[in-house]
Parts: C-alpha cells; sequence; structure tokens
C-alpha cells in the first residue's frame, strides 16, 4: 500500500495547435483526499437538503396550529359572548321574576340553586325531602371531557407512597381547545389562575360536593355565576404545572377529596 502512494498519475494536456504538451504529475495520496474532500461536500450537501426539506415541513405545521389557534380563539371569544348574553338573560329572568312574583305563580328557574336542606345529602343517598331527581342535578355525575374524546392518562393517589406524590385528582388528555363541561348544577365559587393548576374553575354543588377542573387555556365562566350540569364552562389547556393538553379534574365531598373515577358514568 505504500508503494501505491508513492507512485503517480501523469495527466497530459496536448493542445490542438500542436503546441508544446503539459504534463502533470499527480500523487494517489493526493488523489485520495480529494475524492474524500469531495466526497464529504456530497454528503453535506445531501443532509443539507433533509435538514431543509424538515425545517420547511415543521413551518408548514408551525403555521397550520397558529391558524387552528386563532380560529379556536375566535371560537372562544364567541362562547364568552354567549356565556355574557345567557349571564343578562337570567339577570333580566331574576329581575322579571321579582316584578311579578306578588300576583303570578312561577314555576322555579332552571338554574336556581337547591335549598338550604340540600345539605342532608349523603353518599348514595337522596335527599330528605327533595325528589331524588334532584338530589342528581347537584351530585358531579357527569364526566366534564367525554371518555370518547379524551382518556385517563393518571388516576387519583389518595396516598403519598416513597417514589410518587399524592395526585388529587385525574387527569383526561385531550385536545387543547376541547370543551370542559360541568359535572353537576352548582355556582362557580372560583375562576382565576393557580401557580400549579394554571387557570382553573371550581363549582360548589349544594354545599355538599365542589369540582375543580385544572390546566384550562380559557375558562367561560365567573365567580358568582349558576351553571348547569354539562354546561361548557372552560377550554382544555396546558395552563400552569402541565405536561402537556389536559384536564385535571377533582371531586371533593364535605371537605375531603375523593376519588372522581367513583362519579364518573359506567
Amino acid at each position: 500500500m505504500a508503494k501505491r502512494f508513492h507512485k503517480h498519475l501523469s495527466v497530459l494536456v496536448i493542445p490542438d495547435d500542436g503546441s508544446r504538451t503539459i504534463e502533470f504529475k499527480l500523487n494517489y495520496l493526493i488523489l485520495w483526499v480529494i475524492m474524500g474532500v469531495l466526497g464529504g461536500l456530497v454528503v453535506l450537501v445531501l443532509l443539507g437538503g433533509v435538514f431543509l426539506g424538515q425545517a420547511q415541513y415543521w413551518k408548514k405545521i408551525a403555521q397550520e396550529l397558529s391558524v387552528d389557534n386563532a380560529r379556536l380563539r375566535q371560537e372562544a371569544e364567541r362562547v364568552d359572548e354567549l356565556a355574557q348574553m345567557v349571564s343578562r338573560m337570567k339577570s333580566h329572568d331574576q329581575k322579571l321574576r321579582m316584578m311579578l312574583s306578588p300576583n303570578v305563580a312561577l314555576p322555579p328557574a332552571s338554574y336556581t340553586p337547591p335549598p338550604e336542606n340540600t345539605n342532608q345529602v349523603v353518599s348514595g343517598g337522596g335527599v330528605q325531602g327533595q325528589s331524588s331527581e334532584w338530589n342528581a342535578l347537584w351530585v358531579p355525575s357527569i364526566a366534564p371531557i367525554s371518555l370518547a374524546v379524551g382518556y385517563v392518562t393518571r388516576e387519583f393517589e389518595s396516598k403519598q407512597g416513597l417514589f410518587q406524590n399524592r395526585h388529587t385528582g385525574i387527569d383526561i388528555a385531550a385536545p387543547e381547545g376541547t370543551p370542559v363541561q360541568a359535572a353537576a348544577n352548582g355556582k362557580v365559587v372560583f375562576a382565576g389562575v393557580d401557580d400549579v393548576f394554571g387557570n382553573v374553575v371550581a363549582i360548589d354543588h349544594g354545599g355538599i360536593y365542589m369540582t375543580r377542573y385544572g390546566h384550562n387555556s380559557v375558562l367561560l365562566v365567573s365567580v358568582g355565576e349558576e351553571v348547569r350540569g354539562g354546561q361548557h364552562i372552560s377550554l382544555v389547556g396546558n395552563s400552569g404545572q402541565s405536561s402537556g393538553p389536559h384536564l385535571h379534574y377533582e371531586v371533593i365531598e364535605d371537605g375531603r377529596l375523593r376519588d372522581p373515577r367513583m362519579f364518573l358514568p359506567q
């Protein structure tokens, strides 16, 4: 091999006009170096083409996501406008009821909170003095996100283990912007920002149950607002200390955290 590199390759340049012939001698080692450099340049050009194609692809994806996010923001604004309109309609309805109630027997409004004796609700039982149908309206039995759309990624963990932290609810993964619905009738007692759970909505259900919904992108209700089971209250997001778009859902009964799985429809 060493002798091979000592050999030379002669290149003759013979002009057409019959002038002096020019001879070049190239060492085989130099030729191999030149070929290696050219090969490396070809590889770099190919890799550059691949990376350029990937960059253009991700740029296209980013543009599509930007358009989708703008559309979702517009939809959220429309939903918020509808929610405000409903709130104004409720206010007008209450004023009309106050004006007419002395002379006209009106049925109770669908959004009216339960009477004071709803604190007699017990797990698995009914309300004393009230129908089981009325009681069911105030028990968090509606899935905040349909499991046909989302899926549970982390379960409720009542105790803190050696290598894991306690988990106070369940996590339901769903695409960002998916509507979140109230689990039962109730009153919004908190709608704001939490350091851990980001944008949070908390709903009191008749003084016995409370549900909390965390990591939302947009809140559609405000504190003091009466909501009905199934009403959209927020949109799934990735706010707070979140590892991806999902809903953190908690159920509290008489001040004690409960496993939300026990209340989800079978």
